[in-house]
């Protein structure tokens, strides 16, 4: 049944057309929908408003689940007027739905649909739910170069503090991120809920696997820059090679074959059996599943904190287990558990001990149920919407 006291208008600066606000926006909200009025505001790239099929089939499932879905077209590109369209749509639309609807909570994903909050709390009475994601200016500092004495940099932290004293409640990805939030911004914990990002076991599963073979398969999954090391990536495939010659990576990846060419050729890895190829969503499970391990590098800074890439729980749904570096507290937790992956320093080589250990830790017979049983534990949509759920009810 419906809380009709409980009007909420969600803001998500990602297009609910593109995969990864389908399956951690959307998704959320069809399960709460059940139980509260939802409003939707979301940003819709020009190119996915094309695809008329997908606009249709999201349109049907917000009807179906009782969501009112409002998106404004996000306008790319670096011409001023773009970005200035985008900045008006994120501050004026919500206030205009704002007068018409009298939300009594507003939950905002990220921090850009926090531009409208400081007007909204001049002119409206409601309760707020910051959905940090990650500390969004600091990754701008981090990995597309912004400077701390930039106008736009400031101008984001002090959006930061106030959002974060402002909101009633807020989420975070990391338990890592939560002790900074109460330490430096002087916030009660019990204010502070850790959702991860989430994924839908009716959308990644284990398959049934056929025999092993001496062919060892590293996945890589997504983009190679910014937040991630590739160099770091190739020189552990370096090592592993001296003592496992037979290995294929596959990469999931839009980034381009000539450029990780150029990437192997630096590595002298020319002759590296490596597939490049970018998938639709929905076939993501059944290759994930010929995966052996995935292996990454996030290049560490302060940003990284409060990261939890949204692989890390495909992969463990799908039980392959994970190689990385201990880019923060969260994750050096996570698999430590269960022996459901390995902490790496991608800069040490393999000696013969580990490299066996490690493969015999990735051949264990029950190392897919291990990854999966962790991943229902930590990483289930069904768990993160009851999170919500609480949230809601609560606020």
């Amino acid at each position: 049944m419906i809380n009709i006291n409980k009007k909420v208008l969600y803001i998500s600066p990602d297009g609910i057309l593109e995969p990864l606000g389908d399956s951690q926006v959307l998704k959320y909200l069809e399960k709460l929908s059940m139980q509260f009025s939802i409003t939707l505001i979301s940003y819709e790239k020009i190119n996915d408003l094309k695809d008329t099929k997908r606009l249709r089939d999201i349109q049907l499932r917000c009807k179906r689940s009782n969501i009112s879905w409002n998106y404004k077209t996000y306008k790319q590109g670096k011409f001023i007027t773009s970005h200035a369209q985008n900045v008006l749509n994120l501050i004026f639309f919500p206030i205009f739905l704002m007068r018409r609807e009298k939300f009594s909570i507003i939950h905002i994903r990220s921090y850009m649909p926090g531009l409208c909050i400081p007007l909204l709390s001049i002119l409206f009475s409601f309760k707020l739910i910051f959905d940090i994601r990650g500390f969004w200016a600091d990754e701008k500092h981090d990995r597309l170069g912004w400077k701390k004495n930039s106008m736009k940099y400031i101008f984001f932290k002090k959006l930061e503090k106030f959002l974060i004293k402002r909101a009633d409640m807020l989420v975070t990805l990391t338990y890592g991120s939560k002790k900074y939030i109460a330490k430096n911004f002087l916030k009660s914990s019990d204010a502070i809920h850790v959702i991860r990002t989430c994924v839908d076991f009716d959308e990644f599963t284990v398959l049934r696997k056929g025999q092993q073979s001496n062919e060892l398969i590293i996945g890589y999954l997504g983009s190679i820059d910014t937040a991630y090391d590739f160099d770091k990536f190739l020189n552990f495939i370096k090592n592993l090679l001296n003592h496992h010659k037979n290995i294929e990576v596959r990469m999931l990846t839009k980034a381009p074959t000539e450029i990780i060419m150029d990437y192997l050729a630096k590595h002298g890895l020319q002759h590296l059996r490596l597939k490049n190829y970018f998938l639709n969503r929905n076939e993501l499970n059944k290759e994930i599943n010929n995966f052996d391990v995935l292996a990454f590098c996030l290049k560490e800074n302060f940003s990284i904190l409060a990261s939890m890439p949204t692989k890390i729980g495909e992969s463990l749904s799908c039980g392959v287990p994970i190689i990385c570096n201990a880019f923060n507290e969260d994750i050096e937790a996570i698999l430590s558990q269960d022996s459901i992956g390995e902490i790496y320093n991608f800069e040490d080589p393999f000696t013969e001990e580990r490299y066996r250990n490690l493969i015999k830790k990735i051949r264990s017979k029950d190392i897919s149920k291990k990854c999966n049983d962790f991943a229902k534990k930590e990483f289930s949509l069904e768990l993160g919407s009851k999170s919500y759920q609480k949230i809601y009810e609560t606020i």
